[in-house]
């Protein structure tokens, strides 16, 4: 569970952040060159994402049919409806879903669940790939694991100290992408507005 974000991991990771940094630069190379308006904030925080969703999942957000996009839409619309008032929330009318938002939510849920479970079949199925190929004395795929592989790893250990369940994976990579995106993105726009300041 250690090897999860540490020190290690993240340095495999480099690369990744640093070709999405090189991606970025050039999309506003490209902007500039094109005298095109860039809204900074929406930039960085797609940098932001696609550097969270291929640390975690192999795959880019920005792709907007891809279900890194998507995964980073869900995670956004459940973010906002647990943010807005809920009459729900007072004792005398919790039964009641008043405002419609536990169906809205719980929709939302079974959505991300559902693409979360591809993934999650992928990786093992990917995996199951890879165990064959060494089995028959050839090299599997040898890329760098990401957070789900990691995290499939621990899930399929029997001898692991920490159990976990695929719910609790989903919990884990949703709490990545809620926790991850807009507050590296908020961060790294506050850094650039006080660059251009000086």
């Amino acid at each position: 569970m250690s090897e999860l974000l540490g020190v290690r991991i993240l340095q495999q990771h480099l690369p990744i952040r640093a070709e999405e940094i090189k991606l970025f630069l050039k999309s506003l190379m490209k902007k500039s060159e094109l005298k095109e308006k860039v809204n900074v904030g929406e930039e960085v925080a797609m940098l932001s994402n696609n550097i969270i969703t291929r640390t975690a999942l192999r795959r880019r957000c920005c792709d907007v049919e891809g279900e890194g996009h998507q995964l980073i839409e869900l995670v956004k619309e459940m973010s906002e409806l647990g943010g807005k008032f809920n009459l729900g929330d007072m004792w005398f009318v919790k039964k009641f879903d008043l405002q419609g938002f536990g169906k809205r939510l719980e929709s939302v849920r079974s959505k991300f669940d559902a693409i979360m479970e591809r993934i999650m079949k992928e990786h093992e199925d990917a995996r199951k790939k890879r165990e064959e190929e060494e089995e028959m004395g050839r090299k599997g795929d040898q890329s760098v694991k990401d957070l789900l592989d990691i995290l499939l790893d621990i899930y399929a250990d029997e001898s692991s100290e920490n159990k976990l369940t695929r719910e609790n994976i989903k919990a884990f990579i949703m709490n990545i992408f809620g926790a991850g995106t807009e507050t590296s993105s908020y961060t790294i726009e506050w850094a650039l507005a006080e660059l251009i300041n000086l």
